[in-house]
């Protein structure tokens, strides 16, 4: 079970205007022109080595707007469209790209709306999405024409604002979202928050079989991990406390059996490597805290390798037990299921 343990902020800016940012890369700038009824939202990797994107934004659509209006039919001009533009990832002369044209069936306004107000209106239009190896640039206009003005409007005051903004300093762990109101060429109003922490607190039971020696034995344990996430949302690093209760059997002196229970405390540290789905592996320490056990004498430290085996609920994790004051070692294999 998983709990996000930042809090969500609903972020209200300049006349009551909700920041609605398409939800992909960490830093977000939206950038509305009230002339020309439009908006422009660049998505980056990161603002500093990707913020050419925003300052050669009026070129590079210019360019791509010949492309899309020789697509299209005299009758296709005069109503909204959908189209997708993705580049190609050996974009060498900026040029290379693919362009996917939807005509907007039964188009409707679009209304969002905040605390029972309505915060933004978008009359049917047209949407242009713009995908790069490092960016994305969502585009809406109400008409071809005003399209059009787009290839003149200056980004410069919007890079100088940006630079200038103590805000966009704060952006290596959770990115950022800002939006730039730009009226007669000038920044009139500018606003930037960042985003939600996408750390997250884990409560998980588990239980097991291991191998210590020749011996069999099951194990419950319990553990509280702090998933740590890099600015992209996808959980990095995790850090867990652990207690494990190993229950070894052996025989009374009639001949019956008993149950000799060992208990552990442990820390471990883990990373993901992998992007698709999370594929945990770590190192880990603990004490033995309780012993009824023969197996381990005096003070009795483990060592422990964690690596999932194709699912991120079952772990195969080698053990190495130095006990007897640390002097006499034992190795162990468990295969762990987290519930």
């Amino acid at each position: 079970m998983k709990l996000n343990i930042g809090i969500t902020l609903m972020v209200c800016l300049f006349s009551g205007i909700l920041i609605a940012q398409p939800k992909s890369l960490p830093d977000s700038i939206r950038v509305e022109f009230p002339e020309h009824h439009s908006i422009v939202t660049f998505e980056l990797r990161q603002y500093e080595k990707n913020k050419s994107v925003i300052k050669n934004f009026p070129n590079q659509w210019g360019s791509l707007l010949k492309h899309i209006q020789n697509s299209l039919t005299t009758s296709e001009k005069n109503k909204p469209q959908q189209i997708e533009v993705i580049y190609s990832e050996k974009e060498t002369d900026g040029e290379r790209y693919k362009i996917s044209i939807q005509g907007i069936s039964n188009a409707k306004t679009k209304i969002t709306v905040g605390e029972n107000t309505i915060t933004e209106l978008l009359p049917p239009g047209w949407e242009v999405t713009i995908k790069m190896k490092d960016a994305e640039a969502h585009i809406y206009a109400p008409d071809l024409e005003q399209l059009e003005k787009l290839t003149d409007v200056n980004m410069e005051k919007v890079i100088a604002q940006l630079d200038n903004d103590p805000a966009t300093k704060v952006r290596k762990k959770f990115g950022f979202i800002s939006r730039v109101i730009v009226k007669e060429s000038e920044v009139q109003t500018a606003q930037t928050t960042h985003r939600n922490s996408a750390d997250m607190l884990g409560v998980h039971a588990g239980a097991g079989v291991g191998l210590l020696q020749d011996k069999l034995y099951p194990e419950f344990n319990f553990t509280t991990s702090i998933y740590l996430a890099n600015r992209y949302k996808e959980n990095h690093q995790r850090i867990s406390l652990h207690y494990e209760l190993k229950l070894f059997t052996g025989k009374t002196l009639d001949g019956g059996y008993r149950t000799m229970p060992a208990s552990f405390v442990s820390a471990s540290y883990a990373l993901n490597f992998r992007k698709d789905r999370p594929h945990w592996s770590g190192i880990g320490a603990g004490l033995l805290v309780y012993d009824r056990s023969n197996f381990f004498t005096g003070k009795t430290l483990k060592l422990f390798l964690e690596s999932d085996i194709g699912s991120s609920k079952l772990n195969i994790i080698p053990e190495l037990y130095l006990t007897n004051d640390f002097k006499q070692a034992l190795f162990g294999l468990k295969l762990n299921y987290k519930f």
